[in-house]
């Protein structure tokens, strides 16, 4: 199985704003893709920890059968649909970054 995290760094003052715009997230044929398993959209939270830095990354995370279902996904209509219109790009406090994994090992109750 193939999990990619997609993480975006957003500006505090413009979370509601992406919540919105990330709520619509999967609504454009995703889910009728090959290898698709799941989709998840993670929001930061605070911790009242002293020393600990806030945290102001949103993470998608999607679950692939396989790299190859989603490197079909990327070249896709589905893709292009769902990433036409883009947010501004004063919602973001730093560069959109993308991580894939392969899980090797996975455990469940």
């Amino acid at each position: 199985m193939i999990v990619v995290m997609t993480k975006f760094p957003v500006n505090p003052e413009y979370f509601e704003q992406f919540k919105t715009i990330v709520d619509n997230f999967g609504q454009k044929g995703i889910k009728e893709q090959k290898g698709f398993i799941k989709m998840e959209i993670l929001e930061p939270k605070k911790l009242p920890i002293p020393h600990i830095p806030e945290n102001n990354t949103f993470i998608i995370v999607t679950y692939w059968e396989s790299l190859e279902d989603f490197l079909n996904y990327t070249r896709s209509e589905a893709f292009r649909k769902a990433h036409e219109k883009q947010p501004p790009r004063d919602i973001f406090a730093g560069k959109i970054s993308i991580e894939v994994y392969e899980v090797i090992k996975e455990e469940t109750p």
